[in-house]
Formats: C-alpha cells, sequence, structure tokens
C-alpha cells in the first residue's frame, strides 16, 4: 500500500484566507520592536511570530520603517481607547462638571503610566531623530483624534460659561501637558509605576492649574 506524503504548510498557508492576517503582522510587530527596538528586530523574526512569509509582510508594508511606523501607529490608537471613552464621557451639562474633568486627568496619568504607553515613548524617543515620519504617523492615528475629542468638549464647556477658552485645541493640549507634567520625574522617565497616591496628586495639581487659567 502506497503512503501518500503529508505536505508541509508553509508559514502563510496557516493564516491563508484570513481577514486578520495584517492585525497578526502588526501585533508581531508591536511585541518585537517593544522588546528588541527598531534595528535588533528583524522581519524574519516578525515573519516567524506572525505566522506569515517574509514577502507577505513586504508586500503589506513595503519596508520595515513603515511597518515600524503602522505597528507604532496602531499601538497608540489601540491604547487611546478608554481615554477615547473617558472623554466621550465626560458631562458637560452638569454641575459636577468639574469633578468629572478632575476624573477625566486621572485617566490620562493613568495611560500615560501603563506600560504600553511607556513603551511606545521609549521607541518614540529612540527613533524619531532617524525617522521623522513617525510623529506624523502618531499624530494622524492617536493624538489627532483625541485632541479633537477633547477640544469639543471643553468648546461646550466654555458655550456653557464655565470656561473661557478662545482656542480649544491648544487648551486640549495644555491640559494633557499638565496633568502630565509630574510624571516624567515620577516614573523615573518611564522606567517606573508612580504610586498611585503621587499619580492621583500629579493629576488633580494639572487639572488645578488649568481651571486657574480658564475657568470662570
Amino acid at each position: 500500500m502506497s503512503v501518500v506524503p503529508t505536505a508541509v504548510a508553509t508559514p502563510d498557508e496557516h493564516v491563508h484566507g484570513r481577514p486578520d492576517k495584517r492585525r497578526a503582522i502588526l501585533d508581531a510587530a508591536a511585541q518585537m520592536f517593544g522588546e528588541l527596538g527598531f534595528e535588533r528586530a528583524s522581519v524574519d523574526a516578525i515573519a516567524l511570530q506572525a505566522g506569515v512569509s517574509k514577502p507577505t509582510i513586504y508586500s503589506h508594508f513595503g519596508t520595515k520603517e513603515r511597518l515600524f511606523r503602522e505597528s507604532l501607529g496602531e499601538s497608540a490608537a489601540r491604547l487611546n481607547t478608554d481615554l477615547m471613552a473617558a472623554i466621550d464621557g465626560l458631562d458637560v451639562t452638569t454641575r459636577t462638571w468639574r469633578v468629572a474633568l478632575h476624573a477625566l486627568g486621572e485617566s490620562l496619568v493613568a495611560c500615560h503610566q501603563s506600560e504600553c504607553s511607556q513603551s511606545l515613548q521609549r521607541q518614540i524617543v529612540a527613533e524619531v531623530k532617524r525617522d521623522p515620519e513617525l510623529s506624523t504617523a502618531i499624530r494622524e492615528r492617536a493624538s489627532g483624534p483625541l485632541l479633537d475629542a477633547l477640544a469639543t468638549k471643553l468648546a461646550h464647556l466654555t458655550d456653557a460659561g464655565h470656561l473661557r477658552i478662545k482656542d480649544p485645541e491648544l487648551a486640549a493640549k495644555q491640559l494633557i501637558a499638565l496633568t502630565n507634567a509630574e510624571m516624567v520625574e515620577l516614573t523615573a522617565m518611564g522606567t517606573r509605576r508612580a504610586a498611585a497616591d503621587d499619580a492621583r496628586r500629579a493629576a488633580r495639581a494639572g487639572v488645578d492649574a488649568f481651571l486657574a487659567a480658564y475657568a470662570r
């Protein structure tokens, strides 16, 4: 009796027909770049982690540099999901809007010192000089939509007579900067988590400084 040889599946066959092949590549890239950095993380290793072939990665992203940009942009966008929910949930129609704004400040600080956020910050700082397009990728995928949403809420608070703001987008940037002003020191430049009480105090101080400048 003859034996039919068993075919050995190539990496792409494991994901053939799957709609999330690009997702698998981005997830693998985020892990490898986060652990090894841009230079040490090879496309071969990312392909192996994702279960695809090396040519498949190039067909989706073109270059390693573009894959890195897309990976950081996608990770930043996913990281901001909770923040977007917190901003969307900011009720500007109630008398407790100050309490809600302080709660949002704590959410901003919590996001800043999350492991994912700190990893992204380290990668951006390390590679932005080599690839200035990184800042554009992050702005388009994450920080831009976040600022737009926050600026809209601050504009509503201005319309309601609670704040006096002429440039909501600038005010949104300032609110984020003020709530995170102490976090570089408290987290030792992203190498450790700040104590919960210190993080809450920093968030409150940032929001209080914002209100001192803009509250009616």
